[in-house]
């Protein structure tokens, strides 16, 4: 079933791989065209190779970290290439696992540059009234850390609750102009994030993990399916929420 025509534009960032991944292929899959945003190249081409519709498939290769600044003019210059967007997807990350004991400032620093500051960036830009339709959305992809901040996360979480926070507030902000903004906070899925806790924690800590989910680990397209929908017309009277995506855990 279709959710979007292919006038319909969404900016998936991190669509090389994981989550990101699975929302560029369901929104293209959906009807929409897809700018795949992501630092490999030849992965955006691997996925592109592999959608439903690739001729409505477009790779952007992107590095939002060494090009912060000027996130909001490349939205702007994303505009002026496709036409105004309808969505963003905001799925490019990184996870981390941490302690107070081990807090570096200036980690940390680089940590909040990409999980919080470069999707703020993205936010400014989408938000100017020329470069997206009204009745689009924007979502951000936050963390369950966030709503329920465990052990380890103390870096990784508080980025990802500044995310949510700033989110709300530039939703009631953008409500009047027409544009809807959401986040998603899932728990652990299966993707190179979860793979990376495991292979520094050990296979004993994502068994354990694991355990806690009634339903288990999530896979990438569960949070896509909810993604998809957040920005379609269908939840046009859906704005402002972080929705929490636990598999029964939270």
């Amino acid at each position: 079933m279709n959710l979007f025509s292919r006038e319909q534009y969404i900016l998936v960032t991190g669509a090389s791989s994981g989550i990101g991944r699975a929302c560029a292929m369901l929104c293209n899959a959906r009807g929409a065209s897809v700018i795949a945003c992501g630092r490999n190249e030849a992965r955006l081409r691997e996925a592109q190779a592999k959608c439903a519709s690739p001729a409505h498939w477009h790779n952007e290769t992107k590095d939002l970290l060494a090009e912060l600044e000027s996130l909001p003019q490349w939205v702007a210059a994303l505009r002026q290439k496709y036409g105004r967007l309808w969505g963003l997807i905001h799925a490019a990350g990184e996870g981390r696992l941490d302690s107070i004991a081990c807090f570096e400032l200036a980690e940390a620093k680089r940590h909040h540059d990409l999980n919080f500051f470069a999707p703020m960036q993205l936010a400014r830009g989408f938000a100017d009234r020329r470069n997206f339709l009204k009745g689009g959305a924007m979502l951000f992809l936050s963390s369950a850390s966030a709503v329920y901040p465990e052990k380890g996360h103390c870096v990784y979480g508080a980025a990802k609750a500044a995310l949510a926070t700033a989110m709300k507030s530039v939703s009631q902000e953008m409500a009047a102009k027409g544009l809807r903004v959401h986040c998603l906070a899932p728990g652990w899925i299966r993707t190179p994030m979860l793979d990376a806790a495991t292979k520094s924690m050990g296979e004993s800590y994502a068994a354990r993990e694991e355990g806690r989910y009634p339903l288990g680990f999530g896979e990438p397209e569960d949070v896509a399916e909810m993604a998809v929908f957040l920005l379609s017309e269908k939840a046009r009277w859906i704005t402002g929420q972080n929705f929490v995506l636990g598999g029964g855990c939270y």
